[in-house]
């Protein structure tokens, strides 16, 4: 579906829009929900964090955008919008509406999409990297499949594209296989490749995890100066606050398959509404702090995904918890400020019917 819009990606300045996602996979062992009603908002040229413990559902919330759910998982309800600017007309820009969900994961549409509209950088390069082919190869396989251009000019651009990614000798490296590359090295052909095709959105599963500190410093920097040089988006998938303090423009916060609270950087580090995000924030260390006291982590752990809790699914860890509403109903999305929004009955006494 196509609609008019002004310069603009979408006159909400959305590049991705989901809403009521759920990916559930069926197992030997029963039902594991993954994602439980995922509703995310991606603006258009800006940096979006996404953060929680593991097994919150943030990784399968990007592969599920990038329509790259393994089996034995698929996605059950909602949808998952693209807008994409066309060319324009009567000096209006044209932006097309794609429901994602609608498409053939394995079909010519999102095989068009992936890679060239939206692309990823996973979290450990060597398991990402074949092994059997050079860099540059790699490189040059998304370039010759989503751009019309030579093999001699799509090996110009894997050079130019590892030079700006700040590969030190960019024309070896294009006929170097992975293994012969250090871990930082690897990362940033991992990060040339994703921008290979100057994508809409750029998702970036925890590409620091395995890297030294001064490593991760300069691929942060990398990452940050690339994304303010293309105009593309990032969601940028972390455990690291401070990652998400120095790197994001709005975060999104997750629990066990839903998104509890999405704000601006600022107002959610300040001022956090849910209860979730106050205790993820007093779990870590401050820079500064001259108090003595101790760290709080959160009581209890992520329950399994396989379990069904009734309710709010924080209810069982939260020290706010109201008895015979937090228990028995799960709290509607209410906006609490500009662009700021949570799930909790702290804010409103509506729910949703529990799935």
């Amino acid at each position: 579906m196509a609609k008019q819009a002004g310069s603009s990606t979408t006159p909400e300045g959305l590049v991705v829009r989901v809403r009521d996602l759920h990916v559930y996979f069926f197992t030997d062992l029963g039902v594991s929900r993954a994602l439980n009603g995922v509703s995310l908002d991606i603006p258009a040229g800006k940096v979006t964090g996404v953060v929680g413990e593991s097994g919150c559902g943030k990784s399968v919330t990007a592969l599920s955008i990038m329509r790259l759910v393994p089996h034995p998982g698929r996605i059950t309800k909602g949808e998952i919008l693209l807008y994409r600017e066309r060319e324009k007309q009567n000096g209006h820009s044209i932006v097309e509406e794609v429901n994602l969900t609608d498409l053939d994961p394995q079909g010519p549409v999102i095989r068009s999409i992936r890679g060239a509209e939206l692309a990823m950088i996973f979290q450990e390069p060597m398991t990402s990297l074949n092994p059997s082919y050079t860099i540059g190869d790699q490189i040059m396989e998304a370039i010759l499949l989503h751009q019309q251009c030579t093999r001699k000019e799509a090996e110009e651009r894997a050079v130019d594209i590892l030079a700006r990614a700040g590969m030190p000798n960019p024309q070896t490296v294009v006929r170097r296989y992975p293994h012969e590359l250090s871990g930082g090295m690897r990362q940033r052909a991992m990060i040339a490749m994703a921008l290979s095709c100057t994508p809409s959105v750029l998702f970036a599963d925890e590409p620091t995890t395995a890297l030294d500190v001064t490593t991760e410093a300069q691929i942060l920097d990398l990452m940050r100066e690339l994304q303010a040089a293309m105009g593309m988006a990032i969601v940028f998938i972390t455990h690291n606050l401070g990652v998400v303090a120095q790197m994001c423009d709005t975060v999104a916060v997750m629990y066990l398959g839903r998104v509890v609270e999405q704000a601006p950087v600022e107002p959610l580090f300040y001022d956090p509404q849910h209860p979730y995000t106050r205790a993820l924030l007093r779990s870590i260390p401050h820079v500064g702090s001259r108090t003595k006291a101790r760290l709080q982590p959160i009581r209890g752990v992520v329950p399994d995904p396989y379990a069904t809790i009734e309710g709010c699914p924080f209810h069982p860890r939260c020290d706010y918890r109201k008895p015979g509403l937090c228990d028995v109903r799960v709290p509607a999305t209410t906006q609490v400020g500009e662009n700021h929004t949570v799930r909790c009955f702290l804010y409103t006494e509506q729910g949703e019917d529990n799935g």
